[in-house]
């Protein structure tokens, strides 16, 4: 039976809010009996900031129990929290711009055929049966128990263990001389190039027509509808990228890690996936006519019929 606790104080009974850091905790959300999701911890956030969901909406891990946002309070974001203050509210616009998915770049009064056809209707809910699938597998991926020997690795070392890797330290630095550089992060301003740093950049839409990103870091960035028509992507960094409906015929996406990424309608004709990682991507609907997956890796990836491969499938979906 579905229980609902509409008191915004939590119930004695109820786990404390906050155990554990709920990082990959997965919910449902509710409002006037339609239920969406389910969504990670971060995007109910982002959901509340934008003003697409209240604090007085109701949320579920399992659909059975429910409780107000506001009886959760780990899951409500801190500009939201200190809104109240002149300092609270600047905080929350900035942040209201910064998660704005629909920023000047997607403004455009003659979009991508591709990025008007996302645009129609309701994107967020309901979802396909695939989308939430993929979500789910990531979250019990990522909740899984550490190995028993990370305690090991976490604990005491012993002393030779910790003699030998100071030792090598020391003559890797007396070797070669290296002087350790601090990396400087993202740059989303960064003109398209080898080796550019690009992660969580939103880039949705961009036309990298024949652009050369050979080992650009490209994690988790926006890169729906993007026009990648034989760009050059070998061993990119392209894990949990957003690639939905992108442009990527004839690119070369050899040696790539495309693990986790969404390449949703992606066509991919003519393209060069030979010895990718695709471990967990969602093709559903991906065009892949004539493109080369030799040694590819596509462990439980979803295929573009919906099917999801079997953890040694490599070359072809088994």
């Amino acid at each position: 039976m579905t229980s609902d606790n509409p008191d915004p104080r939590p119930d004695a009974k109820d786990p404390p809010p906050g155990t554990g850091d709920g990082r990959h905790e997965l919910w449902f959300t509710r409002r006037d009996d339609q239920v969406c999701g389910p969504y990670p911890q971060r995007s109910i956030g982002r959901f509340l900031i934008l003003g697409r969901l209240r604090p007085d909406d109701q949320v579920s891990l399992d659909r059975e129990t429910w409780w107000r946002i506001d009886q959760r309070p780990h899951l409500i974001p801190e500009e939201l929290q200190n809104a109240h203050t002149p300092e609270g509210r600047e905080r929350l616009n900035q942040a209201r711009l910064r998660e704005d998915e629909r920023r000047r770049e997607r403004r455009d009064d003659n979009p991508p055929a591709e990025i008007r056809e996302r645009r129609k209707g309701d994107r967020r809910c309901p979802e396909s049966p695939a989308t939430i699938s993929h979500r789910q597998q990531w979250a019990e991926i990522l909740e899984r128990p550490a190995p028993p020997w990370s305690e090991w690795v976490r604990g005491p070392r012993p002393w030779i263990a910790g003699g030998l890797a100071v030792t090598l330290a020391i003559g890797l630095l007396l070797a070669f001389g290296i002087a350790f550089e601090r990396d400087s992060g993202p740059d989303c301003e960064q003109a398209a190039g080898p080796g550019v740093n690009w992660n969580y950049c939103d880039k949705a839409g961009a036309d990298l027509r024949g652009a050369d990103l050979t080992g650009a870091s490209l994690h988790s960035t926006r890169l729906a509808g993007a026009r990648l028509h034989g760009a050059r992507l070998t061993d990119a960094d392209l894990r949990f990228a957003d690639l939905a409906l992108a442009g990527l015929e004839g690119a070369n996406l050899a040696g790539a890690n495309l693990t986790g990424a969404d390449l949703i309608q992606a066509r991919l004709v003519d393209a060069n996936l030979e010895n990718a990682n695709l471990a967990h991507a969602n093709l559903t609907g991906a065009e892949l006519s004539g493109a080369r997956l030799d040694a590819a890796y596509l462990s439980r990836s979803i295929w573009t019929d919906g099917r999801i491969c079997a953890r040694d499938s490599v070359g072809s979906c088994d």
